[in-house]
């Protein structure tokens, strides 16, 4: 199991390896709205274990190209946890 931690919920979550991100809504208070990458709802920084997610969709680099250059964001609904642990922050 991987294990999600949201820093400024001070809460980790424990989600299978190979999950979408998007299996933290419910158990969490980040926003899922669109669930396809074109709403942003569900942007987060990652503060560590970026290397245990799957590498940015191109939906995801548009979007983030457009509305959160250059800084460690990524968009839950589009990243799989590969395994391992990752932390956000929203």
């Amino acid at each position: 199991m991987a294990k999600v931690t949201i820093k400024n919920e001070n809460k980790t979550v424990e989600i299978p390896d190979g999950s979408n991100l998007a299996e933290l809504e419910g158990k969490t208070n980040i926003v899922f709205a669109c669930k396809v990458g074109s709403c942003g709802a569900c942007i987060a920084t990652i503060l560590s274990g970026a290397e245990n997610l799957s590498a940015p969709t191109e939906i995801e680099k548009m979007y983030l190209d457009n509305f959160a250059p250059g800084q460690n964001k990524r968009l839950l609904c589009q990243a799989v946890i590969k395994g391992g642990e990752v932390t956000v922050e929203y």
